[in-house]
């Protein structure tokens, strides 16, 4: 009875893990909150920023998110189309409804 019980918690144990994990959605949030950006779709593959008066826009040009079983990995380049002076490139990893930076370079942009 009490091996049953143990697999029952370890399952349940997993299962929460797993449930947590961050979605694409989450990483839209978190880019938000991260960068003075504001998200155009509901995965954040094109954002705007402000630059002066001008708003800028940056669209995903390469990279991609792999929802892993306990993590989630993001890789992402981000590029203006007219002016190549905005860029962003960033590595991340989610994890129990977070994400965190792994590597990032930026160009143009401000972090909140």
């Amino acid at each position: 009875m009490k091996k049953i019980v143990r697999l029952a918690l370890i399952v349940a144990a997993l299962a929460a893990v797993v449930l947590q994990k961050p979605g694409e959605e989450d990483f839209a949030s978190w880019m938000e909150e991260t960068y003075e950006i504001q998200c155009l779709d509901e995965t954040c593959d094109v954002f705007q920023l402000e630059s002066g008066a001008e708003q800028v826009v940056l669209q995903s040009v390469q990279g991609g998110y792999s929802p892993g079983i306990f993590v989630s990995r993001v890789h992402k380049t981000y590029r203006n189309q007219e002016d190549p002076s905005y860029h962003l490139e960033l590595k991340a990893s989610g994890f129990l409804g977070d994400f965190s930076l792994n590597e990032e370079t930026m160009r143009g942009m401000f972090k909140r």
